[in-house]
């Protein structure tokens, strides 16, 4: 039976989240595993999906490396053809970087394998349960949380 003390009760949401994650495992979107990039080259690359072209500074900032670190890892995903690359015309030490159509691409097809494992996953839950769960969700989307996180970048670490 389901605690009444919210603390218990979050330890059971994230254990089960924690299953439900190492279930799923297995089904691992095939295009991330195809992706010629390291997980720092990826963290770059969904920043600029999600924040949109960037000054290859911020990018070295958000993910707390140095900015000769950030200008090789651009420059990889740059010859891979993922990521292009602008100098600025008032100050050419300005490097703004932003996703190619074939960097947009390979993460919007990682972002829509996700999607579609999730519909699968909840194709199969009852109607009443997902009902309980889209306001859940969207009691989470509406707290003051989620919205402090949406004026920061949420892929460092």
């Amino acid at each position: 039976m389901a605690s009444d003390n919210k603390g218990e009760l979050i330890d059971s949401i994230l254990s089960n989240a924690d299953r439900l994650f190492r279930t799923m495992l297995p089904t691992v979107p095939k295009a991330l595993l195809a992706l010629d990039a390291t997980m720092p080259q990826l963290k770059i690359m969904l920043l600029l999906y999600f924040n949109g072209p960037m000054r290859m500074s911020v990018i070295a900032g958000e993910l707390d490396i140095t900015l000769p670190t950030a200008t090789s890892l651009v420059d990889k995903l740059f010859d891979k053809g993922f990521v292009s690359r602008e100098n600025q015309a008032k100050d050419r030490r300005v490097v703004i970087c932003q996703l190619s159509s074939e960097g947009n691409k390979a993460i919007s097809n990682i972002w829509q394998s996700f999607r579609v494992n999730c519909e699968t996953l909840l194709a199969e839950v009852d109607i009443s349960h997902l009902k309980t769960f889209s306001k859940i969700m969207n009691a989470m989307l509406n707290s003051d949380y989620v919205k402090r996180c949406g004026t920061q970048s949420a892929i460092k670490g």
